[in-house]
């Protein structure tokens, strides 16, 4: 190999060497990039959803605050009302009734915002409480087993009792299901949420891509806020399962 071919090949090489660097860098900037997009999105998602949830406690408390005690006020002052005919009885007693169905209606929506037996005495007793109050349907019925579940702070716990709502609506709404069973335990160093019912099952691509998949993709945005994983697998005659696997250190560190 002569001078010239020398110096040929010598350029070949160092301009392949900076091209691959050139190459090299704009793949770890758009990696980078990408990553940082990530975190946008999931402080954008946990921003909008905190405040939901910050939303949701002030009118829960707002309701039991003082709602309640305004009806209960006004229930007072109805019964001191002077009656004397058993048609104005038969209406006071009517009116009554109207306010003890508000009463314990509004407690109903103040305790879905915010649940009380959640804020006393954590996750699992409150979605058991929510169960044993079943009235999403009349004939489903919700199995809830658990096992190893470690202290969770308040924020997350409030993300994985929103996950089992969630799913309980989807299968009332969608899922037309006799039977829903929920399973919630540690499995290789995650905390595993699994779902499933005897339904009829859904398209779930066709539903998280128009505006009726709200829910699922409040599902997907809750569990990925969390650095966990969400599967989806339902079948026309099989029904419907939901597995949500989040890391053990999401819980550990906030």
């Amino acid at each position: 190999m002569d001078a010239y071919q020398t110096s040929i090949y010598t350029a070949i090489l160092i301009a392949s060497v900076i091209i691959g660097l050139i190459i090299v860098y704009f793949v770890i900037s758009m990696i980078r990039q990408q990553r940082l997009n990530q975190q946008l999105y999931k402080s954008k998602i946990s921003a909008e959803i905190n405040t939901l949830e910050k939303e949701r406690a002030r009118m829960a408390a707002d309701l039991h605050d003082e709602m309640g005690p305004v009806l209960s006020s006004v229930k007072l002052k109805v019964n001191c009302l002077d009656i004397t005919s058993a048609e104005d009885q038969a209406q006071l007693e009517k009116i009554n009734n109207h306010i003890d169905q508000i009463i314990l209606r509004m407690r109903e929506i103040s305790n879905d915002l915010m649940p009380n037996t959640f804020l006393r005495r954590g996750l699992v007793a409150a979605i058991e409480e929510s169960i044993a109050n079943n009235d999403f349907k009349p004939d489903l019925q919700i199995r809830f087993q658990y096992s190893d579940i470690p202290n969770l702070d308040t924020e997350k716990a409030i993300h994985l009792s929103r996950l089992v709502q969630e799913v309980i609506h989807n299968t009332v709404k969608h899922a037309h299901a006799k039977n829903l069973s929920l399973d919630l335990k540690v499995n290789d160093h995650k905390l595993v949420l699994r779902c499933w019912d005897d339904g009829v099952g859904f398209n779930y691509h066709k539903l998280v891509n128009e505006s009726t998949g709200l829910g699922l993709r409040s599902l997907l945005s809750r569990t990925e806020i969390m650095n966990g994983e969400m599967y989806v697998d339902n079948h026309s005659d099989k029904g419907t399962e939901y597995v949500f696997e989040i890391p053990l250190e999401t819980f550990q560190n906030k």
